[in-house]
């Protein structure tokens, strides 16, 4: 019997409207401040229907080279600056899933702060274990912010079953390793199979999108929405 694990109401209509879509990332606060809500309202007029907003990074290590640029050209006071983000949620009326490293969002407790200030729908942060995300999504429960869980063909296969048996919305990273790298392997497809059988969680493809063919090919291979990054800061950069 497939598990169906189920977003808040919200998150759960829009996916559910939305299937075969495309979230977008994008460095918060880049170019600079000004730039970065015209780019975001612009491209929510243009039919974007999830944000995936980077946290500045200080240290971005596992960031491709044209993702990895973009913070040091933010000003640093945006880290912290709660005003930013409430400007960003008055700005677009799509869910802001925020994604950033376990150093600068968990460890200076800025998540939290987010979170109570209802700036964001949804945290995305792939480097923190595997135990402590599963405590995370329980934190954030009173806050409706969702956490993407994670599953990849390089993960144990305890963690990628767990996962897919916990999380409503689940990021299969096509490979491990740093963003940025086009990827046409078909290493995911065993996984994405398995995952469809054994669950209905809305299942987002990351890592290696780089051309509208790939996005479009991963759709029809039975992803609910792709997660494009570096091929979208390019076009800014």
């Amino acid at each position: 019997m497939k598990l169906h694990t189920v977003c808040n109401e919200a998150m759960e209509r829009l996916l559910v409207k939305h299937r075969r879509s495309f979230v977008g990332y994008l460095t918060a606060g880049y170019p600079d401040e000004e730039s970065f809500l015209r780019i975001a309202k612009r491209c929510q007029q243009e039919g974007m229907h999830i944000f995936e907003i980077g946290y500045p990074s200080l240290n971005p290590y596992s960031d491709g080279e044209v993702i990895r640029r973009a913070p040091s050209a933010v000003d640093p006071a945006l880290r912290e600056n709660t005003g930013f983000w409430k400007r960003l949620r008055q700005t677009v009326s799509a869910p802001i899933w925020l994604m950033g490293y376990t150093e600068d969002l968990m460890d200076t407790g800025m998540y939290r702060r987010l979170a109570e200030a209802g700036c964001v729908d949804a945290l995305v942060i792939p480097d923190l274990e595997h135990s402590r995300r599963m405590a995370l999504k329980a934190e954030m429960e009173p806050f409706r912010v969702e956490v993407l869980g994670f599953t990849s063909a390089s993960a144990a296969p305890r963690e990628n079953e767990e996962t897919l048996h916990t999380y409503p919305i689940i990021y299969q990273q096509l490979y491990s390793g740093p963003t940025g790298m086009q990827n046409d392997s078909e290493d995911y497809q065993q996984l994405l199979s398995h995952s469809r059988e054994v669950s209905s969680s809305h299942l987002f493809a990351g890592f290696g999108i780089g051309t509208p063919q790939r996005a479009k090919e991963l759709l029809q291979r039975g992803f609910d929405g792709v997660i494009i990054g570096t091929a979208i800061m390019k076009r800014l950069a």
